[in-house]
């Protein structure tokens, strides 16, 4: 016998990977190499051929490796086809117990010595080879054995049923008597036969007489119990006469079928929402606008991400998570009409496309309804979740924006969603693009500021009206020294784009290095060793796991009373109100930290803050001092802030003061503690005792004045 090829399927989103395998196994004969550069590609690949062996990658975008090789094994068909998996990383043992546990029967960690590779693959080939030479000789003696396996029906050239085997009963469900003498169309049902033909019998009959051997075709048996089912028909003519019998081997394919759709399902459906997967969303958005094309319409496309989901999966666990992934999926279909195509991208990302849509109205409705449906609290595990969703729109008007540009947009349209506060929708207009061009550069900019340490930060001074002096300062950080033509960048809008992008850690990491030399500098001055500095800490700082890690790496390098650092929090850092971040708060009291709440009074549960969270210091926000002088309710306040504060035994700061009308408004509330430019504009460390020597000349004026008139 002729030697079947034995196929290897190379499985990896690296292109360079796969011809590096490619070049290695290139000694091997008798082989045929498929090339996959996804886990959705390597399932359509199984359909339609069977391998010798898989060589796996672990880590790939969308479906992992370890995903794949579960699917795999979980088909009949393919769940004993070898799976070697690769990986670029060191292994632990539960990375190997896993792949061994998903199907795997080796593990190799790159880089693969090559010698050890083709000989492990080379062996596989062998046992592959033996087993389609064991496969042959098997199918041949069944053939002897008149197809024992198969229903065996001989027909003569009219179509009456001449003999059948007892495998042929049975898939018939009945017996031979009744069957013999029987015409083939009482038996199979087919597709309608090409108008020439008036009957399947006599469609079926004339092709396999023009093949002049055999032909090979998808019926329905419709049994003696009137159950259906499909199956594959072998027919061949006894002669080449047009008048000859047929012979028709048969046999039940019903499971490969559900076996091979099962595939597909799994090659373009989410396997947890059941919606459409990221590859089949972008085959349906470019069939989509070719159709938008030729027919003049609009495609509309959604991106969807549900917004602070990550304390979810953190704090309920994962299978609450995934629950909540499935009950989202479904309210997205419960909304949509049937054309519509709702896809789960990845994590908690959505995507929903909509053909022929009449205006960006309709477009805009639909992102409201969702918007409100989504923010419906879910019940899940006795448990009431709530969660909100920002949304991105874009529209192909009769298909003349690209795929590519269309994603861009909503893309785009998305972030400026979740800027303005998320739990909304935003609708993409030019003006965005060239935003979002503006903080692409700010962002790249400021990557490479933090990477050459070269942030700087400024003090402001906190003045105590009691003892008349500068009693701390706040670190704030500035925009570097501008080189030649550069556009300087304000805190309030570099700062955002870093919480965006998650440059914030490492800007907050920076800020706090150069907060704690300072402070460590003080020390060494009688005229400063009193000074506290406050450093600003964001919800993501404190929402990292590693944050605490990173914050005792600083201070081992330095030496200072930790009471002197103060870290100030704003409520949005607790609006989830996670038991992580609670922790975090109280093990930075424990270790001896100050803490403030900024901005106070502009959120919503200020006071359970205070009862709950361990808070030394309250800072007015600035839009209440402004007000001071000329608003009678915001005076009432700011009062009402002063007693909660004394309440609680808390100082008070008021920030903000600019001038004297302010000032002596604050001094009436008996606000004891200022921060504002009326007594120091945020300046470089350097000016620092400048600024203190200043105000220490002015106080000896002040009091040899009252000396002299005493």
């Amino acid at each position: 016998m002729d030697l079947q090829l034995s196929k290897i399927l190379v499985v990896d989103d690296i292109q360079h990977n796969r011809f590096a395998i490619s070049k290695v196994l290139q000694p091997l004969t008798n082989t045929q190499l498929v090339e996959a550069c996804s886990g959705s590609q390597a399932l359509s690949e199984l359909l339609n051929n069977e391998f010798a062996l898989i060589l796996l990658d672990v880590n790939m975008p969308g479906m992992d490796g370890y995903e794949v090789a579960e699917l795999i094994s979980s088909t009949k068909a393919h769940k004993h086809t070898p799976i070697v998996m690769l990986t670029a990383h060191d292994s632990s043992t539960n990375d190997i117990l896993r792949a061994y546990e998903v199907g795997a029967i080796d593990y190799l960690t790159k880089p693969i010595d090559s010698t050890i590779l083709l000989n492990k693959v080379r062996q596989f080939v062998k046992i592959n080879q033996l087993q389609n030479k064991a496969n042959y000789l098997k199918s041949e003696r069944e053939a002897i054995l008149e197809a024992a396996g198969q229903g065996v029906i001989k027909f003569n050239n009219k179509g009456n049923i001449q003999f059948i085997n007892s495998k042929a009963c049975q898939l018939f469900n009945a017996d031979s008597s009744e069957i013999i003498g029987s015409h083939f169309n009482d038996w199979f049902e087919g597709e309608e036969p090409e108008p020439e033909y008036d009957d399947l019998f006599t469609y079926l009959q004339s092709k396999t007489h023009e093949s002049g051997l055999y032909q090979q075709f998808i019926s329905t048996i419709n049994d003696a119990n009137n159950k259906k089912y499909s199956v594959e028909l072998t027919c061949t003519s006894a002669t080449k006469q047009v008048n000859s019998s047929m012979i028709v081997l048969f046999q039940d394919i019903s499971a490969r079928l559900e076996m091979e759709q099962r595939l597909i399902h799994l090659a373009n459906y989410d396997a947890l929402t059941q919606l459409a997967n990221r590859a089949n969303f972008h085959d349906n958005l470019s069939r989509a606008l070719s159709r938008a094309t030729r027919l003049n319409t609009t495609v509309v496309l959604l991106l969807l991400d549900l917004d602070r989901f990550k304390q979810v999966n953190d704090s309920l666990g994962h299978d609450v998570g995934d629950e909540l992934l499935q009950e989202v999926a479904k309210r997205l279909k419960s909304i949509l009409r049937e054309s519509d195509i709702a896809a789960r991208l990845g994590g908690d990302e959505f995507a929903i496309l909509i053909e022929e849509c009449q205006s960006s109205i309709d477009a805009e409705q639909l992102a409201k309804k969702i918007v409100t449906l989504i923010s419906k609290p879910f019940l899940l595990k006795d448990k009431e979740i709530s969660i909100e969703t920002s949304i991105g729109l874009s529209r192909s008007v009769h298909g003349k924006t690209d795929k590519t540009t269309l994603i861009k947009w909503a893309d785009i349209a998305l972030y400026e969603a979740k800027s303005a506060g998320r739990n909304c929708y935003k609708l993409f207009v030019p003006a965005m693009s060239e935003h979002a061009q503006k903080t692409a550069q700010i962002q790249n900019r400021l990557r490479v500021i933090i990477e050459r340490d070269e942030l700087d930060v400024h003090y402001q001074g906190q003045f105590c009206i009691q003892t008349n002096s500068f009693v701390g300062f706040e670190a704030l950080v500035r925009w570097p020294k501008l080189a030649s033509g550069e556009v300087p960048v304000s805190p309030a809008e570099f700062i955002p784009i870093a919480e965006q992008s998650h440059l914030i850690h490492d800007l907050g990491y920076q800020v706090l290095m150069k907060a704690c030399a300072v402070l460590q500098s003080w020390q060494k001055s009688a005229d400063t060793q009193h000074l506290t500095l406050a450093v600003n800490l964001s919800a993501k700082q404190l929402n990292a796991h590693d944050f605490l890690d990173r914050l005792e790496s600083v201070l081992c390098q330095f030496e200072f009373p930790f009471k002197k650092l103060t870290f100030e929090l704003t409520e949005s850092a607790f609006l989830n109100n996670s038991d992580y971040v609670i922790k975090t708060i109280q093990r930075l009291k424990s270790m001896g930290f100050s803490l403030a709440l900024d901005d106070f009074g502009t959120g919503y549960s200020s006071l359970n803050y205070l009862q709950n969270l361990p808070f030394d210091i309250i800072k007015i926000d600035r839009d209440f001092i402004k007000r001071l002088g000329f608003c009678k309710k915001t005076s009432a306040l700011v009062q009402a802030i002063m007693t909660i504060a004394k309440a609680f035994n808390m100082d008070v700061v008021a920030e903000g003061v600019e001038n004297d009308i302010q000032l002596a408004s604050v001094k009436k509330l008996k606000c004891n503690k200022i921060q504002g430019f009326y007594f120091s504009k945020p300046i470089p460390k350097e000016q620092i005792k400048a600024l203190l020597l200043a105000n220490h000349t002015v106080n000896n004026e002040i009091h040899s004045l009252t000396a002299k008139v005493q």
